[in-house]
């Protein structure tokens, strides 16, 4: 997806304008519309928090040579009414963030409704840096832009579009994250000590970390109840924030222990920020999968369109509101709810425990364009490769057969050997799901 920019970046008497793109709001595309003027309670905090967004915009954590055709990538905001929302991904893919600015942390403004990509240049990044708790810091997100009130000076930024892999991982990153659960709380000051300890050259070695009485106790290996964190340093963007921080969740997801992704949220002054890293350093969300099996449905995309009716513009999903107003089956809201997802138009509010809406345009095509394996499935199963057996199915493929077995779900090919489903179903496997859906 590329949103592009009206207007340069620039500063003109000490206020910071920062263009953003055109904006979609409850009442549709209006251009460059106004989505929040204010005053943040906690200039410092608020600033902190924006520059580690940015920072993990900014940060290469593995490269596979990634960051040779995404040069530079800005952060989301969204506004929901009753918070800001700013999210971006790391140049790898691997790890997401978000700070949630919410209503205390806002002293005078009134928060609408929107959605837009920002361009958080080094000018800006700059004037951020200085921002001290005395002084007076106003956003403005909207019609002119994102401006930001410091006393710096500054130059014309060139514009940059949304890269489309960020709306890949705008759709596996919910996924993961809504089926996560809390691990360990740490208070703020144990938090800030125990980050300091972390290596900061990237991407930093990998822990099991077992909750403890001190803190995090480092494991040698998997065990119910730890965390792995993949990749130390990928946490190196909360220092900023480290010192403000009055809690530490950490959340991991729930399919049994071992390389899982992790989840680690600081609440800060009228505030949170969350950073999400995927199960490994060398794996990016895009390719995670988790939309596959919901995608497969052949309700999706109708459940998705009566969805989109009703999805308004509230701070958090009301899912049994939503089936109440669409007759939606349990079943069909999931898959409906998939399907917005792969378009980025929902996301997960991990410490809510609930969805939220992101209004990004919505491409019908990308269910079957962002997911080869759904297409290569539907391929399978078109062309008659599918033969039931007592034991399950067998799925001829190019040159080679595979077999898939029902209780417990498996396949013989390598990527079912390598992933084992942890990155979402095989196509043998999916195709065998078409056909008994």
């Amino acid at each position: 997806m590329s949103v592009g920019y009206r207007a340069a970046s620039a500063l003109e008497a000490g206020r910071l304008g920062l263009e953003t793109a055109l904006g979609l709001t409850p009442t549709g595309l209006v251009e460059q519309p106004r989505f929040f003027s204010g005053m943040v309670a906690r200039p410092d905090v608020t600033a902190a928090a924006m520059l580690a967004v940015a920072d993990v915009a900014g940060a290469r954590y593995f490269d596979a040579g990634l960051a040779k055709r995404v040069a530079n990538a800005d952060p989301v905001v969204t506004a929901s009414g009753d918070r800001l929302r700013f999210e971006s991904f790391s140049l790898c893919n691997g790890v997401h963030a978000r700070l949630d600015l919410l209503a205390d942390g806002i002293e005078v403004g009134q928060i609408a409704h929107g959605t837009t990509n920002v361009d958080i240049n080094q000018p800006l990044r700059t004037a951020l840096a200085g921002v001290g708790p005395a002084e007076l810091l106003h956003l403005d997100v909207g019609t002119d832009g994102l401006a930001v009130s410091t006393p710096e000076q500054t130059h014309t930024e060139r514009p940059v579009d949304l890269p489309d892999r960020w709306v890949r991982g705008f759709a596996e990153v919910p996924v993961l994250t809504s089926r996560m659960t809390q691990r360990a709380e740490l208070p703020g000051m144990v938090a800030a000590r125990w980050l300091a300890t972390l290596p900061r050259a990237a991407p930093g070695p990998s822990y099991h970390l077992v909750p403890s009485p001190g803190g995090l106790r480092q494991s040698l290996r998997p065990a119910p109840g730890s965390v792995h964190l993949a990749g130390a340093a990928r946490l190196a963007a909360t220092a900023r924030v480290a010192r403000f921080a009055t809690r530490l969740r950490i959340y991991a997801g729930t399919d049994g222990v071992g390389d899982l992704a992790s989840a680690w949220a600081f609440d800060l002054p009228g505030a949170t920020l969350t950073l999400v890293l995927s199960p490994e350093i060398y794996r990016g969300f895009s390719g995670e999968g988790g939309l596959l099996t919901a995608l497969a449905a052949a309700s999706a995309g109708d459940a998705a369109s009566r969805l989109l009716e009703h999805l308004a513009w509230e701070p958090l999903i009301d899912r049994a509101a939503l089936a109440s107003a669409t007759g939606l089956s349990p079943a069909d809201l999931e898959a409906g709810i998939a399907y917005l997802a792969a378009s980025g138009k929902v996301g997960y509010d991990l410490l809510a425990q609930s969805w939220f809406h992101r209004e990004l345009p919505w491409d019908t095509a990308r269910a079957e364009g962002d997911n080869p394996r759904l297409r290569a499935a539907r391929q399978l199963v078109a062309s008659g490769a599918l033969t039931a057996t007592a034991e399950g199915w067998t799925v001829r493929s190019e040159d080679s057969r595979h077999f898939v077995t029902g209780d417990p779900i498996g396949c013989t090919c390598l990527w079912w050997a390598k992933y084992s489903g942890s990155r979402g179903p095989c196509k043998h496997v999916l195709a065998t799901r078409l056909l008994e859906l």
